[in-house]
Parts: structure tokens; C-alpha cells; sequence
């Protein structure tokens, strides 16, 4: 039997995400008008619409604000490995994110966000412990 895979068809924009991974970079589109940094990719700007938006290395750091864990999936990879915990991220560098989590962590705790690759070769958004990376938060 064949092992499933998960998901791989994302937009044009969203192969930065791949590409960073490839890299072990946390990256993300900065928009070279305005600097918002973007997520999820996209082709313009959120804030003033500009169409320069390069990928460029940014903070990885970030506070997890809420957590769920997923009980049901139409998709054949994630119904292999129910139970899953997502959360939802709110990235030092702005955008919040929709993130897998790498351990039982609780909102309000800050974490690592990393680009890495899944079993299709996608970049995808895991969340870690700070106890549990390799980083050290820096406080401005």
C-alpha cells in the first residue's frame, strides 16, 4: 500500500514558502513599499497594494493564541494521523498564521515558528517550543 500525501497544490506565490524550506530559512514576502510582511503569500501587498514582494528572512518568533486539535479530515494523509494539533500564531514580524504544533503547547506560550517540509515537499508553518529550538529569543 501506498502511503498517502499530503495536499500539494498551492498557489504560485505560496512556492517562496518551499523554497525557504529547502533553505531551513524562516522567510516570509515583504513588501518593498511599505514593509508589511505578508501571510499567506500573496501576489499584492495587504496594506498599500504594491506588487514588489520579495521573500526575505524575518523573525520566527511568536506567541501562540489559540490551539485546537482535529478530530476529522477529508484529506486521506491527515485522517492517518488523527489527532492533530493546529494553532493559530501571532508572528513577531506581524501576520498571524495558522501553524502545525509540535507539542502540547498552551496559548499564550511563545514559540519558534519554522518553514519545513512536508512528506509532498510543501513548506508548511510548525510551531516549537523555545525550549526545543536550537534559536534564542532575544528581547529589543
Amino acid at each position: 500500500m501506498t502511503p498517502s500525501l499530503p495536499p500539494s497544490t498551492r498557489s504560485p506565490a505560496a512556492a517562496g514558502l518551499s523554497q525557504a524550506a529547502q533553505k531551513q530559512q524562516f522567510a516570509l514576502q515583504v513588501c518593498s513599499e511599505c514593509q508589511t510582511v505578508q501571510y499567506p503569500p500573496r501576489d499584492v501587498c495587504a496594506h498599500c497594494l504594491g506588487d514588489a514582494l520579495p521573500w526575505q528572512p524575518v523573525s520566527p518568533y511568536a506567541t501562540l493564541m489559540a490551539s485546537t486539535t482535529l478530530h476529522h479530515s477529508n484529506e486521506p494523509y491527515f485522517q492517518e494521523k488523527l489527532p492533530w494539533r493546529i494553532g493559530t500564531v501571532q508572528l513577531d514580524c506581524g501576520p498571524v498564521a495558522i501553524a502545525h504544533l509540535s507539542a502540547s503547547l498552551q496559548s499564550g506560550d511563545r514559540v519558534c515558528v519554522s518553514l519545513e517540509l512536508d512528506p509532498a515537499g510543501v513548506g508548511v508553518l510548525v510551531a516549537h517550543p523555545l525550549s526545543q529550538t536550537r534559536h534564542q529569543e532575544t528581547q529589543p
